[in-house]
Protein backbone atom coordinates (compact mmCIF):
# COMPACT_ATOMS: atom_id res chain seq x y z
CA UNK A 1 0.00 0.00 0.00
CA UNK A 2 3.02 1.97 0.60
CA UNK A 3 4.71 1.57 -2.36
CA UNK A 4 1.55 2.72 -4.31
CA UNK A 5 0.97 6.08 -1.86
CA UNK A 6 4.67 6.81 -3.16
CA UNK A 7 4.19 6.34 -6.85
CA UNK A 8 0.94 9.16 -6.19
CA UNK A 9 3.09 11.09 -4.50
CA UNK A 10 5.92 11.15 -7.30
CA UNK A 11 3.50 11.36 -9.96
CA UNK A 12 1.44 13.98 -8.75
CA UNK A 13 4.94 16.09 -8.00
CA UNK A 14 6.39 15.44 -11.12
CA UNK A 15 2.75 16.80 -12.17
CA UNK A 16 3.00 20.40 -11.16
CA UNK A 17 6.69 20.70 -11.96
CA UNK A 18 6.27 19.42 -15.21
CA UNK A 19 2.89 20.68 -16.56
CA UNK A 20 1.44 22.60 -13.95
CA UNK A 21 4.38 24.84 -13.60
CA UNK A 22 4.97 24.93 -17.03
CA UNK A 23 1.44 26.37 -17.39
CA UNK A 24 1.50 29.28 -15.18
CA UNK A 25 4.70 30.18 -16.37
CA UNK A 26 3.43 29.93 -20.36
CA UNK A 27 0.88 32.71 -18.32
CA UNK A 28 3.52 34.65 -17.71
CA UNK A 29 5.23 34.73 -20.55
CA UNK A 30 2.25 35.72 -22.43
CA UNK A 31 1.28 38.84 -20.23
CA UNK A 32 5.10 40.12 -20.29
CA UNK A 33 5.22 39.99 -24.26
CA UNK A 34 2.33 40.64 -25.55
CA UNK A 35 2.05 43.92 -27.20
CA UNK A 36 -1.12 46.05 -25.63
CA UNK A 37 -3.47 46.99 -28.05
CA UNK A 38 -5.83 49.62 -28.21
CA UNK A 39 -9.55 49.13 -28.86
CA UNK A 40 -9.35 51.61 -32.51
CA UNK A 41 -6.54 49.02 -33.32
CA UNK A 42 -8.19 45.98 -33.00
CA UNK A 43 -11.40 47.62 -34.64
CA UNK A 44 -8.49 48.29 -37.06
CA UNK A 45 -7.22 45.45 -38.09
CA UNK A 46 -10.94 44.07 -38.18
CA UNK A 47 -11.75 46.64 -41.13
CA UNK A 48 -8.62 45.79 -42.97
CA UNK A 49 -9.66 41.96 -43.04
CA UNK A 50 -12.84 43.14 -44.30
CA UNK A 51 -10.52 44.51 -47.05
CA UNK A 52 -9.32 40.89 -47.78
CA UNK A 53 -13.34 39.69 -47.26
CA UNK A 54 -11.38 37.86 -44.12
CA UNK A 55 -13.42 39.81 -41.49
CA UNK A 56 -16.02 37.41 -40.26
CA UNK A 57 -14.05 34.52 -39.57
CA UNK A 58 -11.09 36.40 -38.54
CA UNK A 59 -9.54 35.87 -34.87
CA UNK A 60 -6.37 37.30 -33.20
CA UNK A 61 -4.86 36.72 -29.63
CA UNK A 62 -5.12 40.29 -27.58
CA UNK A 63 -4.02 42.33 -25.06
CA UNK A 64 -6.52 45.20 -24.18
CA UNK A 65 -6.17 47.71 -21.06
CA UNK A 66 -9.57 49.30 -20.86
CA UNK A 67 -12.45 50.69 -18.84
CA UNK A 68 -15.68 48.86 -17.77
CA UNK A 69 -18.78 50.81 -19.87
CA UNK A 70 -22.64 49.66 -18.13
CA UNK A 71 -26.03 51.05 -19.89
CA UNK A 72 -27.29 49.18 -17.20
CA UNK A 73 -26.19 48.55 -13.58
CA UNK A 74 -26.97 45.70 -11.32
CA UNK A 75 -27.42 45.31 -7.71
CA UNK A 76 -25.40 43.05 -6.05
CA UNK A 77 -27.79 40.88 -3.45
CA UNK A 78 -26.25 41.24 0.15
CA UNK A 79 -24.35 44.66 -0.01
CA UNK A 80 -27.03 46.01 -2.25
CA UNK A 81 -24.98 48.51 -4.18
CA UNK A 82 -24.60 49.27 -7.77
CA UNK A 83 -21.61 47.49 -9.83
CA UNK A 84 -20.89 46.14 -13.20
CA UNK A 85 -20.94 42.45 -12.48
CA UNK A 86 -21.36 40.32 -9.48
CA UNK A 87 -20.45 36.68 -7.95
CA UNK A 88 -21.81 36.22 -4.97
CA UNK A 89 -22.27 32.84 -2.63
CA UNK A 90 -24.83 32.13 0.80
CA UNK A 91 -23.11 29.36 2.70
CA UNK A 92 -25.01 27.97 6.22
CA UNK A 93 -22.47 28.06 8.75
CA UNK A 94 -23.04 25.21 11.85
CA UNK A 95 -21.97 24.22 14.63
CA UNK A 96 -21.40 20.77 15.57
CA UNK A 97 -20.46 18.59 18.21
CA UNK A 98 -18.89 15.29 18.37
CA UNK A 99 -18.15 12.62 21.11
CA UNK A 100 -14.55 11.29 20.96
CA UNK A 101 -12.43 9.41 23.86
CA UNK A 102 -9.37 11.26 25.24
CA UNK A 103 -5.72 9.65 25.72
CA UNK A 104 -7.17 8.60 29.46
CA UNK A 105 -10.08 6.71 27.55
CA UNK A 106 -12.25 9.37 29.09
CA UNK A 107 -15.32 10.49 26.83
CA UNK A 108 -15.29 14.47 26.19
CA UNK A 109 -16.91 17.09 23.65
CA UNK A 110 -15.34 19.11 21.14
CA UNK A 111 -17.53 21.17 18.55
CA UNK A 112 -16.56 22.79 15.61
CA UNK A 113 -17.66 24.96 13.05
CA UNK A 114 -18.55 24.06 9.50
CA UNK A 115 -20.14 25.88 6.37
CA UNK A 116 -22.14 24.49 4.00
CA UNK A 117 -21.86 26.92 0.93
CA UNK A 118 -26.00 26.30 -0.37
CA UNK A 119 -26.50 28.85 -2.99
CA UNK A 120 -24.19 30.53 -5.77
CA UNK A 121 -25.12 33.68 -8.07
CA UNK A 122 -24.06 35.50 -11.12
CA UNK A 123 -24.77 38.44 -12.72
CA UNK A 124 -25.69 37.68 -16.27
CA UNK A 125 -25.96 41.11 -17.85
CA UNK A 126 -23.12 42.03 -20.65
CA UNK A 127 -19.88 43.69 -20.13
CA UNK A 128 -18.56 46.00 -22.52
CA UNK A 129 -14.93 47.89 -22.58
CA UNK A 130 -13.72 51.45 -24.19
CA UNK A 131 -10.78 53.29 -23.77
CA UNK A 132 -9.22 56.84 -24.98
CA UNK A 133 -8.78 55.55 -28.71
CA UNK A 134 -12.35 55.15 -29.72
CA UNK A 135 -15.89 55.48 -28.83
CA UNK A 136 -17.13 52.11 -29.38
CA UNK A 137 -16.84 49.33 -27.32
CA UNK A 138 -15.80 45.51 -27.21
CA UNK A 139 -17.61 42.95 -25.13
CA UNK A 140 -15.95 40.79 -23.18
CA UNK A 141 -17.04 37.17 -22.41
CA UNK A 142 -17.15 36.94 -18.75
CA UNK A 143 -19.11 34.00 -18.88
CA UNK A 144 -17.29 31.99 -21.29
CA UNK A 145 -15.89 28.24 -19.92
CA UNK A 146 -12.42 28.81 -19.71
CA UNK A 147 -12.24 32.48 -18.25
CA UNK A 148 -10.05 33.01 -15.26
CA UNK A 149 -11.74 35.60 -13.77
CA UNK A 150 -9.50 37.61 -11.04
CA UNK A 151 -12.15 40.30 -9.19
CA UNK A 152 -11.32 40.85 -5.36
CA UNK A 153 -13.95 39.78 -2.57
CA UNK A 154 -15.67 43.20 -2.15
CA UNK A 155 -18.16 41.82 0.42
CA UNK A 156 -17.62 39.25 3.30
CA UNK A 157 -20.44 38.80 6.25
CA UNK A 158 -21.43 36.42 9.03
CA UNK A 159 -25.35 36.92 9.73
CA UNK A 160 -26.53 35.32 12.89
CA UNK A 161 -30.36 32.95 12.23
CA UNK A 162 -31.96 35.54 13.62
CA UNK A 163 -30.87 38.39 11.66
CA UNK A 164 -31.81 37.07 8.45
CA UNK A 165 -35.19 38.32 8.12
CA UNK A 166 -33.97 41.42 6.39
CA UNK A 167 -33.01 39.28 3.51
CA UNK A 168 -36.15 38.20 2.91
CA UNK A 169 -36.04 38.46 -0.79
CA UNK A 170 -33.04 36.36 -0.64
CA UNK A 171 -33.98 33.87 1.55
CA UNK A 172 -37.50 32.74 -0.10
CA UNK A 173 -35.50 30.18 -1.27
CA UNK A 174 -35.02 28.29 2.02
CA UNK A 175 -38.21 29.56 4.03
CA UNK A 176 -39.75 26.35 4.49
CA UNK A 177 -36.04 24.96 5.12
CA UNK A 178 -35.10 22.58 8.56
CA UNK A 179 -32.06 24.20 9.22
CA UNK A 180 -32.02 22.94 12.82
CA UNK A 181 -30.75 24.55 15.98
CA UNK A 182 -27.21 23.93 14.85
CA UNK A 183 -27.10 26.52 12.70
CA UNK A 184 -25.58 29.41 13.83
CA UNK A 185 -26.51 31.72 10.87
CA UNK A 186 -25.44 32.19 6.91
CA UNK A 187 -22.18 33.72 5.32
CA UNK A 188 -22.55 35.65 2.38
CA UNK A 189 -19.83 37.04 0.15
CA UNK A 190 -19.99 38.65 -2.99
CA UNK A 191 -16.55 39.70 -5.57
CA UNK A 192 -17.41 42.22 -7.74
CA UNK A 193 -16.56 44.57 -11.06
CA UNK A 194 -17.65 47.89 -10.55
CA UNK A 195 -18.52 50.79 -12.73
CA UNK A 196 -15.89 51.90 -14.59
CA UNK A 197 -13.49 50.13 -13.02
CA UNK A 198 -10.29 49.15 -15.43
CA UNK A 199 -9.66 45.42 -16.38
CA UNK A 200 -6.70 43.45 -17.80
CA UNK A 201 -7.94 41.58 -20.89
CA UNK A 202 -5.85 38.38 -22.56
CA UNK A 203 -8.01 36.80 -24.76
CA UNK A 204 -8.78 36.23 -28.49
CA UNK A 205 -10.79 38.64 -30.40
CA UNK A 206 -13.78 37.94 -32.74
CA UNK A 207 -16.33 39.84 -34.72
CA UNK A 208 -20.23 38.73 -34.50
CA UNK A 209 -22.16 40.79 -36.89
CA UNK A 210 -21.00 44.58 -35.72
CA UNK A 211 -19.50 43.95 -32.70
CA UNK A 212 -16.07 42.78 -31.31
CA UNK A 213 -15.89 40.47 -28.91
CA UNK A 214 -12.95 39.01 -26.40
CA UNK A 215 -13.67 35.70 -25.55
CA UNK A 216 -11.59 32.44 -25.10
CA UNK A 217 -8.66 31.23 -27.28
CA UNK A 218 -9.88 28.70 -29.99
CA UNK A 219 -6.03 27.60 -28.77
CA UNK A 220 -6.64 25.65 -25.91
CA UNK A 221 -2.89 26.48 -24.65
CA UNK A 222 -3.37 30.01 -24.79
CA UNK A 223 -4.97 31.78 -21.15
CA UNK A 224 -8.15 33.75 -21.15
CA UNK A 225 -7.70 36.34 -18.36
CA UNK A 226 -10.37 39.27 -17.19
CA UNK A 227 -8.16 41.04 -14.64
CA UNK A 228 -8.83 44.13 -12.30
CA UNK A 229 -5.02 43.70 -11.38
CA UNK A 230 -2.45 45.48 -13.30
CA UNK A 231 -0.26 43.51 -15.69
CA UNK A 232 2.64 43.86 -13.33
CA UNK A 233 1.13 42.70 -10.37
CA UNK A 234 -0.67 39.33 -12.63
CA UNK A 235 2.90 38.82 -13.61
CA UNK A 236 4.36 39.33 -10.05
CA UNK A 237 1.33 36.81 -8.34
CA UNK A 238 1.50 33.93 -11.49
CA UNK A 239 5.26 34.19 -11.04
CA UNK A 240 4.53 33.63 -7.05
CA UNK A 241 2.47 30.27 -7.87
CA UNK A 242 4.93 29.05 -10.16
CA UNK A 243 7.64 29.12 -7.55
CA UNK A 244 5.22 27.87 -4.72
CA UNK A 245 4.33 24.85 -7.61
CA UNK A 246 7.72 24.21 -7.91
CA UNK A 247 8.22 23.98 -4.31
CA UNK A 248 4.89 21.74 -3.93
CA UNK A 249 6.08 19.41 -6.74
CA UNK A 250 9.92 18.92 -5.50
CA UNK A 251 8.08 18.44 -1.71
CA UNK A 252 5.98 15.88 -3.00
CA UNK A 253 8.37 14.20 -4.93
CA UNK A 254 11.13 14.04 -1.79
CA UNK A 255 8.27 12.37 0.53
CA UNK A 256 7.11 10.01 -1.88
CA UNK A 257 11.16 8.59 -2.57
CA UNK A 258 11.18 8.55 1.62
CA UNK A 259 8.67 6.37 1.88
CA UNK A 260 9.66 4.27 -0.70
CA UNK A 261 13.34 3.96 1.19
CA UNK A 262 11.49 3.81 3.95
CA UNK A 263 9.46 0.38 2.93
CA UNK A 264 12.68 -1.14 1.54
CA UNK A 265 14.71 -0.86 4.45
Amino acid sequence: MNYFISVALIAAGLFLIFYQRNKISDTVTEVQFLQTKTIDEVQKMFTTMDDMSMGENYREYVELKADVVSNCAVQTPYSQRDVAFYTSTLSQVSEISEQYKDKDGCMRTRTSKRENKISDAVSSQTIEVTDASSEKSVVVELMASGCDLDIPKTFDKFEPKNNMSRYNGFMSSYRNTAFGSETLGFKMTEKTIELGQKLYILGEAFREGDKIYIGKPQDSKKPFIVSTKSEEDLVNTHKKKAMMTLIGGIALCVLGVVLILTAIF
